[in-house]
């Protein structure tokens, strides 16, 4: 059990892992929590299973080794609206909370990666504190959702108010994922899960979300910039702190507005607007 008097300071010893730029295996993160609060290694090794048995954390084994992440076992909060929970959690969500069921699997998109919640925090900028959000629901605002892996993106901007969304994807896996996941949400009529990548729309989308590396944004932009309606807005993550200008200037010198930028674990995210002509 975790000792009493470092009940009150669980969330720094939860940040140890979170705040981490790489994956903790149990011995590396049973020794920080020891250097860090000067335990033993026994009483650091309790702790880390204290957080195991009440489903805060749970290990996950990838290429031979065995590292500790934050559990799916239970409901994840990833913004102020989203939450992230496994099909078979049945509590029903508060009134504000928009709840999104993903099946566990290998793609991006269960919260754990940092760009998949700064995509999800920048929706729900979008949606619920810009203002200035083109979004309503009788004008039928359709999205785009480009590498969309689980599928998690194009689902909350479905759940948020979009009214449907096109979902690509080259990952045979992925696309299989993501069928099952707008499945698990009802959302089978308004997501089209498309194997291939963005085309030239012709100014179809009101919204555009791009989690992807800095290279494939870059080769991107010409497609996801005609693709917006004006006044339409793009996510964009994917990116490394140190490429964000690189990133923002080859959007910026086509034509749009930075409304929205937060950094995680040295990743970036953007919410840009394309400007009216």
């Amino acid at each position: 059990m975790i000792p009493p008097e470092l009940k009150e300071i669980q969330e720094e010893i939860l940040n140890i892992l979170f705040q981490s730029d790489l994956k903790l295996t149990a011995r590396e993160y049973i020794k920080e929590i020891k250097s860090r609060f000067s335990l033993s290694f026994s009483e650091a090794k309790s702790i880390l299973q204290d957080l195991i048995d009440h489903e805060e954390l749970s290990y996950q084994y990838l290429y031979g080794s065995t590292y500790v992440e934050k559990s799916f076992l239970k409901p994840v909060r990833i913004s102020d609206h989203f939450i992230l929970k496994p099909p078979w959690y049945n509590e029903s969500p508060t009134t504000n909370d928009i709840e999104i069921m993903i099946e566990p699997g290998i793609s991006f998109g269960s919260g754990q990666h940092p760009t998949t919640r700064l995509c999800l925090n920048a929706i729900d900028f979008c949606f619920f504190e810009n203002k200035g959000t083109p979004f309503h629901p009788e004008r039928r605002c359709t999205g785009a959702d480009i590498g969309t892996g689980s599928g998690v993106l194009a689902m909350a901007m479905c759940l948020a108010g979009l009214s449907s969304c096109m979902a690509y994807e080259i990952d045979p896996v992925s696309i299989c994922e993501a069928h099952k996941n707008a499945g698990l949400n009802n959302l089978t009529e308004r997501i089209k899960v498309i194997e291939g990548s963005i085309k030239d729309s012709g100014n179809s989308f009101s919204m555009i979300c791009a989690n992807l590396r800095y290279p494939t944004l870059v080769s991107l932009s010409e497609i996801i910039y005609s693709g917006l309606k004006e006044n339409g807005i793009a996510v964009l993550s994917g990116f490394r702190e140190w490429e964000k200008d690189l990133v923002f200037n080859v959007y910026a010198d086509k034509g749009v507005d930075l409304v929205w930028q937060k950094d995680d674990k040295n990743w970036s995210a953007f919410v840009l607007v394309k400007k009216m002509c």
